[in-house]
C-alpha cells in the first residue's frame, strides 16, 4: 500500500468527521493553533448559576483552555482562588488568561497605581494566568484618552514587576474615539506605552465592526497582537455577531498574517445566539477547528 504522511492521513480523517465534532486528539494534532481556548463570558449565565458543571461541559468539547472574567475581592464566580483553581484542574483545563476591570480611579499621578488594581494583578499571578487583560472602558471616561493611557501603562508596568504580562483588548469605539492630538485611542495604547509592557488582544470581530481591516493593523504594529477573539460577523444588516466560521469574516486571509501579527492565543466568544450558548460555542469550536491556513 503506499505510504501516506501522518500530516495527511489524520488531515483525511479529521475532514470526515466535518458534520460532528472533531474527535480533539486528531483535530488538535495537525491545525496550526496550540492554544484555543474560550472566553468564558460568552456562557456567563451558565457560569454564574454552576461554573464546575459548566466548565465541566466545555472540557467535554475538547476545550483545554479559557479565558475568564468577572474577578472580584478575591474570588471567581463566586468562589475563592483556590477553589476555582481546583475546578479548572479537576477538569483538565487551564486559564492562560482573564478580562479584569480598570478605571480611571485606579491611578493617580500622585499616588499611583491603586491598592485594588495591585491586588487584581497579584491574584492573577496566584491563578497562574500569562496574562491579565483590560477589557472595558465605560463610556463615561472614553474621552479621557491621555488618562486611560496613564492607567494602562501604571498597570502594566506594575504587571511587568509581578510576572504576568498585561494586555489589552478592544472593541469597536478605540476607532471611534480620538485624543487630543486627533489619533485614535487604539494608536494612543499601541503608541504611547512601551510595548515591552503591553499587548494586545485583538477582537477581530469588533475591529471589522469599526469597518476597520484587521491586517492592516498588524502590518502597522507587528508583533503587538498575541491574542485574539474570533467570533464571526452575520451577514444581515445589524451585523450581529455569529459562530466562528458562519459570517461574513474572512477568517482564513487573516490567520494566515498569524505570524507577523504575533498571534500565539485564539480565543473563542459569542455575544449572540441562534441556539444556547453552549452550543453556541462548541460550533465555534468545531469551525475552527477544521480551518486550516
Amino acid at each position: 500500500m503506499e505510504k501516506t504522511s501522518r500530516r495527511v492521513f489524520l488531515k483525511n480523517v479529521a475532514l470526515a468527521y466535518t458534520a460532528t465534532t472533531i474527535p480533539t486528539t486528531l483535530q488538535d494534532i495537525y491545525r496550526p493553533v496550540k492554544h484555543l481556548g474560550v472566553q468564558l463570558w460568552s456562557v456567563r449565565d451558565d457560569m454564574n448559576k454552576n461554573p464546575a458543571s459548566t466548565l465541566e461541559t466545555i472540557a467535554g468539547m475538547g476545550y483545554k483552555e479559557v479565558e475568564g472574567f468577572g474577578y472580584k475581592d478575591g474570588k471567581m464566580f463566586g468562589l475563592s482562588i483556590q477553589e476555582y483553581l481546583r475546578v479548572l484542574k479537576n477538569n483538565g483545563l487551564k486559564m492562560p488568561s482573564a478580562h479584569c476591570g480598570f478605571s480611571l480611579a485606579d491611578y493617580s499621578e500622585s499616588g499611583g497605581l491603586s491598592d485594588r488594581a495591585k491586588k487584581a494583578i497579584d491574584d492573577a499571578v496566584k491563578m497562574g494566568q500569562k496574562y491579565i487583560i483590560y477589557p472595558w472602558i465605560p463610556e463615561t471616561e472614553r474621552k479621557e484618552v491621555k488618562k486611560i493611557t496613564q492607567v494602562a501603562a501604571a498597570a502594566a508596568e506594575y504587571a511587568k514587576k509581578a510576572g504576568i504580562r498585561f494586555g489589552y483588548h478592544n472593541h469597536d469605539f478605540e476607532f471611534i474615539q480620538r485624543g487630543p492630538d486627533g489619533r485614535m485611542l487604539m494608536e494612543w495604547l499601541l503608541q504611547e506605552i512601551d510595548p515591552k509592557l503591553i499587548c494586545f488582544e485583538m477582537d477581530i470581530y469588533w475591529v471589522c465592526y469599526a469597518n476597520q481591516k484587521p491586517i492592516d493593523w498588524f502590518k502597522r504594529f507587528p508583533g503587538r497582537y498575541e491574542l485574539c477573539h474570533a467570533k464571526d460577523m452575520a451577514k444581515t444588516e445589524m451585523r450581529e455577531t455569529v459562530e466562528f466560521g458562519d459570517g461574513s469574516i474572512d477568517f482564513v486571509s487573516i490567520f494566515q498574517q498569524s505570524k507577523l501579527a504575533g498571534l500565539k492565543y485564539y480565543i473563542i466568544e459569542l455575544e449572540h445566539y441562534k441556539t444556547t450558548p453552549l452550543q453556541g460555542i462548541g460550533r465555534a469550536r468545531t469551525n475552527l477547528a477544521k480551518l486550516d491556513w
